[in-house]
């Protein structure tokens, strides 16, 4: 097995996604690969959001059609159907093979908690800081 060590602080962060994208909790790692002599990026697991604060900025949404997605139910509430994962995290449902049925209620949090406080999170998780 090849040597790789572990470059906890990456000087750059070379995997861009967008500022929505649930790689924002997922720190990310560089490992150099003895073996090819190559420097590996990666995304470690998804870290939990604070969610201090949330129960105030939140809503009940009650699934009406057993064929509704995360991805509809962010699109509706927040414009981008990237942001699927926040309801999936607070509602503790595995991504991406959420079984939604009739009548399931799920927490979401406001867009304005979204945009001010979580996303936030994820720029300074990213940012190392």
């Amino acid at each position: 097995m090849a040597q790789r060590d572990v470059d906890p602080q990456p000087r750059e962060n070379l995997l861009k996604s967008k500022a929505t994208s649930p790689m924002q909790f997922m720190k990310e790692e560089l490992i150099f690969d003895s073996e090819t002599g190559s420097l590996v990026r990666f995304r470690g697991p998804f870290i939990m959001p604070d969610w201090s604060g949330v129960e105030d900025n939140e809503s009940e949404y009650v699934v009406q059609e057993t064929w509704t997605t995360l991805a509809q139910i962010a699109n509706d509430e927040y414009g981008d159907p990237l942001l699927k994962f926040v309801i999936a995290a607070r509602n503790h449902l595995d991504l991406p093979d959420v079984q939604l049925y009739k009548g399931k209620r799920l927490k979401v949090p406001s867009k304005s908690w979204v945009e001010g406080k979580l996303l936030q999170q994820g720029r300074v998780l990213r940012s190392g800081s």
